[in-house]
């Protein structure tokens, strides 16, 4: 009979796995689960560093050109290409070359001088007023006068009058007395009405004969004294002139050299703004976007560190522009590339340079729908926010 074997009391030896076997195992079984897992977070993060845009844009600042304000020659260009100005700085010497500019200095001295003796034409004045006076005197005594004459003329008539009637006198000696009352009375009231107009017209021109009254020394004196001004800015136009910059940036170009004749208004030096104020972007056809005034927008830098600045359309172009800066594309068979400008103002923080190029993301507040026709056509939906 035979006997059973217990096998319960040893256990069975483990079969040794090789780690080679062991390692294709593991990259079977788990690495691809672990590179699905990274690939996925790897294309999150990437996917939040994308920049969603539906069009471009450029930086524009403030570009200021420093002009002659008159004919001369620059003397001295105090500044360099490419160097950082503020508001306020010298920039270049001018020296002015105006021919007229001596005669302009003479006549205002003559003038000055010609003014400055007016006191002797006041005192004329008051001499005036003075014999006026003295003819008024004059006119009425010869009115006192007349008056005398007439009073004796009338008591003449009086006893001819009822002489003439009873015939004791002629009548030519009645006559000859009533013609000189007449005459008299005639004489009387014309000088009686000369002397009521010409002592209406000495109330008015009193002032000049009162030596009191000083509004005439008031307005010679103002009258100098502008005198005075206008004569010293002729003095001021030879001397040499220091043109300041407008605005803080940086020196552009500088087309004129110091010892070269420059005319009046002729640009001598540009400065552009450190930093953007406003973005242009284009919108070319078929538009992804209806542009207008007050759409949200996001502007992007393309710098290493990306930077989102929020804004909003402030406005729109009215007609399909030439693109000539650097956001023009050329298509195949095309003559220019055309689009409609799109402006938005920059915060004032932000720090994009003029003729940097920017990412934008107008906001649109309807997205249009897009079919399979459409991908057929080559076209891609555009992205939203």
């Amino acid at each position: 009979m035979k006997q059973r074997v217990d096998m319960t009391e040893k256990p069975l030896p483990k079969i040794p796995i090789p780690w080679k076997v062991r390692w294709s195992q593991f990259r079977f079984g788990w690495v691809p689960y672990g590179v699905f897992t990274a690939m996925l977070v790897l294309t999150i993060g990437l996917w939040r560093e994308v920049n969603h845009a539906n069009t471009t844009g450029v930086g524009e600042g403030a570009k200021s050109l420093v002009t002659s304000p008159f004919v001369g020659r620059l003397m001295h260009v105090m500044v360099n290409p490419y160097q950082v100005v503020q508001q306020g700085d010298p920039i270049a010497v001018v020296q002015p070359v105006d021919t007229r500019a001596g005669l302009d200095l003479w006549r205002g001295e003559m003038d000055l001088m010609r003014l400055r003796m007016q006191p002797s034409a006041a005192e004329q004045n008051a001499m005036a007023y003075e014999r006026l006076r003295l003819e008024l005197a004059v006119l009425k005594s010869e009115l006192a006068i007349a008056r005398v004459n007439l009073q004796r003329a009338e008591n003449e008539l009086a006893r001819n009058t009822p002489l003439y009637r009873e015939k004791l006198v002629s009548e030519d000696v009645y006559d000859l007395s009533l013609q000189t009352r007449n005459a008299l009375a005639a004489e009387v009231e014309q000088k009686s009405e000369a002397v009521a107009m010409v002592e209406a017209r000495m109330k008015k021109l009193q002032a000049l004969g009162d030596p009191e009254y000083s509004l005439g020394s008031h307005v010679n004196g103002a009258m100098v004294e502008r005198l005075d001004a206008m004569r010293s800015v002729v003095a001021s136009n030879w001397a040499p002139v220091v043109l300041e910059a407008p605005i803080t940036g940086m020196v552009g170009a500088i087309w004129r050299q110091a010892g070269e004749n420059v005319v009046e208004g002729e640009p001598l030096v540009a400065i552009y703004s450190l930093y953007a104020d406003h973005v242009v972007a284009y919108l070319r056809q078929p538009y992804v976007v209806e542009p207008s005034v007050g759409l949200k927008a996001k502007i992007t830098s393309r710098n290493r560190d990306r930077t989102v600045y929020e804004t909003e359309v402030t406005h729109v172009g009215a007609r399909l522009e030439v693109i000539t800066n650097q956001l023009a594309y050329i298509k195949p068979g095309a003559l220019v590339d055309t689009g409609l400008p799109v402006i938005m103002d920059l915060p004032p923080h932000s720090r994009i340079r003029a003729g940097e190029v920017v990412d934008v993301l107008i906001e649109n507040p309807q997205p249009r729908t897009f079919s399979l026709w459409d991908l057929l056509r080559g076209q891609h939906p555009p992205r939203s926010m």
